[in-house]
């Protein structure tokens, strides 16, 4: 894709790459350098994401306001994801509460797997789904990453200890440090 612009982030989770085009953010990838990732390094075509990513990791901003390019996300991956942007800043919601939300209440599985296809985190923060006991649960991300975003948010994750939209439902669980 001949439209995609690159950028680099150096974060307290390591180094980031930006990939844009313009109809959206595309992807966000950890690591020392961009891997498969093609396009034209160019900061300036994403400002505004790199400022809104690094705002997040600075712990000064809850929200992203930013257009994502979809094209190539299957639906169900792309209703997940559109779901897991839904869950507030400091929350948590478990594989099967964002099915339901993606509107497939029984797909909780497939919700992990979409969770583990997810290339935009923080973005979409898919580090705010957790097992439905209050445990981390798997990630594509290192889990120390998971942990420490989850962290920077006030979230400390342990079974049963968890703030989750399992709050709202009835579930028992409880904000460590409230």
């Amino acid at each position: 894709m001949g439209d995609l612009r690159l950028a680099t982030l150096e974060t307290a989770i390591g180094r980031l790459w930006l990939s844009a085009s313009p109809a959206g953010l595309r992807e966000i990838r950890r690591g020392e350098d961009p891997g498969s990732l093609d396009g034209e390094l160019d900061p300036e075509a994403l400002a505004e994401p790199l400022d809104q990513v690094q705002a997040y990791l600075a712990g000064s901003r809850r929200t992203f306001d930013l257009e994502l390019d979809l094209r190539g996300i299957s639906p169900f991956d792309a209703a997940v994801w559109e779901a897991a942007r839904t869950i507030p800043y400091g929350t948590t919601a478990s594989y099967g509460d964002v099915a339901g939300m993606a509107g497939s209440p029984r797909a909780a599985r497939a919700v992990g797997g979409a969770m583990a296809r997810c290339s935009l985190a923080p973005v979409v923060p898919c580090h705010r789904v957790i097992r439905a006991d209050g445990s981390l649960g798997g990630w594509g991300a290192e889990p120390w990453v998971k942990r420490w975003l989850l962290n920077l948010e006030g979230v400390a994750p342990l079974p049963r200890a968890a703030r989750s939209l399992g709050e709202r439902n009835g579930h028992e669980v409880e904000h460590l440090g409230s």
